[in-house]
């Protein structure tokens, strides 16, 4: 990052802290391209994906005078404010339940997304269930551990593992064409 983007950040923060409506909105622009394509991985409808966007800068916004340069790059700890508010929303999203597979043995090494090219990527998540979707972008996109996702989540390892057992399953199809071509 150039020193100007930096200043121009640092900038849009203390227009932010001082909640100037015009500083918000260039600090929104700014990071939306990004932020908004974090949140489609997890939401099928742009709506829901807006929807989550939109309250996660509102938090960054209210907390933006917390922020300090020892929390680290000002992008990372948006990206985390609002990655976590699309993990509450989806949480909060009243889902079938689903049933734990605790003998299920899921190495981290093995991550089937890394044959796929990113169109290819954005179909499968469309089609998956909002849980699962946010389980495997965690844990193949993003690299979360099982332990870190039940975390984040409040469930069990055995309910993750089921989850990216479920995305190997409706991968196979796609796998197999990408291979065929």
């Amino acid at each position: 990052m150039s020193v100007l983007q930096l200043e121009d950040i640092k900038e849009l923060i203390k227009l932010c802290a001082a909640n100037d409506r015009l500083g918000q909105e260039k600090l929104y622009r700014k990071f939306y391209p990004a932020l908004f394509l974090l949140c489609r991985k997890f939401f099928p409808l742009q709506e829901d994906a807006l929807e989550a966007l939109n309250d996660g800068m509102l938090k960054v916004f209210k907390n933006i005078e917390k922020y300090s340069d020892e929390k680290g790059e000002f992008f990372n700890w948006v990206y985390t404010i609002v990655r976590n508010t699309a993990l509450d929303k989806l949480r909060n999203v009243s889902q079938p339940g689903y049933m734990e597979v605790d003998d299920m043995i899921i190495p981290d090494n093995d991550n089937p997304l890394k044959a796929l090219e990113s169109a290819d990527i954005y179909k499968l998540l469309d089609v998956l269930p909002p849980a699962t979707r946010a389980i495997c972008i965690l844990f193949y996109l993003e690299g979360f551990s099982i332990p870190q996702i039940g975390e984040q989540l409040d469930i069990s390892a055995g309910t993750i593992k089921w989850h990216l057992s479920e995305v190997r399953k409706r991968m196979k199809p796609v796998l197999l064409q990408h291979y065929k071509n």
